[in-house]
């Protein structure tokens, strides 16, 4: 059985362009759906555990949820930088797709940004459910505290729930060119903190090396991504400034009590 591992590298040289990658022959998601990927790399692939927290894997996932819809034609971004549904091969959308093609059909416009944070709550627990049903993850729940449960998805197969990042992480590796469905997948990550997982080096030299290997993906789905991005540095700001007054309050508590 091939077992995947981190691989890391020197960023501070450049790697030749490669020849085309010889990838092994490794069972993937039958889905093949960006949502699924970004899932499996989002979890560890021994235990389950989300790599970062879940309320930003939501996120994630709500975006490729929409990419998904994008690459299939079934919705866009309007010239007025709003979400709206288009038209898509009969079987090209699964039924949690088709529920949210309802929602956006009878709801008022929205930009991107807005949608990704309402499906954001549906989007973890759907992809999880999805790839439970596929046989790919078993759900675990453990109690943490008596009023909290907290629940992993570890894997059916490492190999297959390895293979996303494996994929990127060689492809990176070897200076390759990412198709436009990798280039999606690497942005995603990107956006949601998970770009030092596929790296094996959080560094701005190897993000920069990263951002070299893209290709152009579709202007719906490069909106969708960038808005993310934005989504999730305002979450990080508010967070920040939330933690910021938290400590104010309590350093204040501390002074009025001497």
């Amino acid at each position: 059985m091939t077992v995947y591992r981190t691989c890391t590298r020197d960023w501070s040289t450049t790697t030749p362009a490669a020849a085309p990658l010889a990838e092994p022959a490794v069972p993937l998601p039958p889905t093949g759906r960006l949502a699924d990927e970004l899932f499996l790399i989002a979890h560890d692939d021994v235990t389950g555990k989300p790599r970062v927290p879940t309320r930003v894997v939501g996120r994630g996932l709500a975006a490729a949820i929409l990419a998904d819809l994008a690459y299939v034609g079934a919705v866009t971004v309007a010239a007025t930088g709003k979400v709206v549904t288009g038209t898509a091969a009969p079987g090209a959308v699964d039924p949690w797709g088709r529920t949210v093609l309802r929602w956006i059909d009878t709801d008022t416009p929205h930009p991107p940004a807005a949608w990704i944070d309402r499906l954001a709550g549906h989007a973890y627990r759907s992809v999880a459910d999805r790839l439970t049903v596929a046989g790919l993850v078993r759900p675990r729940t453990a109690r943490r505290w008596w009023w909290r449960r907290d629940t992993a998805y570890p894997p059916v197969d490492t190999n297959v729930a390895a293979w996303p990042w494996a994929r990127l992480t060689m492809r990176v590796r070897r200076h390759a060119r990412l198709s436009a469905h990798d280039s999606t997948l690497a942005r995603l990550c990107m956006a949601t903190g998970l770009d030092g997982h596929i790296l094996g080096a959080d560094t701005l030299t190897a993000r920069r090396q990263l951002r070299q290997l893209l290709t152009p993906v579709p202007p719906g789905v490069d909106q969708l991504v960038r808005h993310l991005a934005a989504t999730d540095r305002r979450s990080r700001h508010s967070q920040h400034d939330r933690q910021s007054q938290y400590e104010r309050r309590s350093r204040h508590g501390r002074q009025g009590r001497r």
